[in-house]
């Protein structure tokens, strides 16, 4: 069993939400009537995970933020949560102007905005919180279930 870490915990989220985005684009692109529905679940998803980031992750001290060097990079996450957010708002209003190229914005963004705090944030914060910190957010996390049945 994979030791409880913020990294651990927050590569299942990013699984779920990468699984999630693949059955929407796919049903979008067939234009299938289940394509709302996936949407809709998405979204949800994605709002619960920022939510989890933003409040039990991103909400360290300031000055602690700055010591261990990640105040700008939770800065760059927090405005790409933002036009994440306005994508799928958009992709929901406006279900017939969403293109191809629409998609593939906002899988690559979803892609380096993951890259990031997996191979960047997480990791750091793994390494430089004090196990009583680490142990708070992974506690904050689990309060916040993501859904592994949504893909059925």
């Amino acid at each position: 069993m994979k030791e409880d870490t913020i990294l651990n915990l927050m590569i299942n989220h990013h699984a779920l939400i990468e699984s999630m985005f693949s059955l929407f684009r796919d049903e979008a692109k067939e234009k299938s009537p289940k394509t709302n529905v996936s949407l809709s679940e998405l979204t949800w998803e994605i709002k619960k995970h920022f939510f989890t980031e933003e409040n039990a992750i991103f909400n360290i001290p300031l000055v602690q933020l700055k010591d261990i060097g990640v105040f700008e990079m939770i800065n760059q996450l927090k405005n790409e949560h933002v036009v994440m957010l306005n994508t799928l708002k958009f992709f929901s209003e406006k279900p017939s102007n969403v293109n191809d190229n629409d998609m593939e914005e906002f899988s690559n963004l979803l892609e380096s905005h993951r890259k990031l705090e997996e191979k960047e944030l997480y990791p750091r914060l793994d390494k430089e919180l004090q196990d009583n910190q680490k142990g708070q957010i992974i506690s904050r996390i689990d309060e916040i279930p993501i859904n592994a049945d949504s893909n059925k």
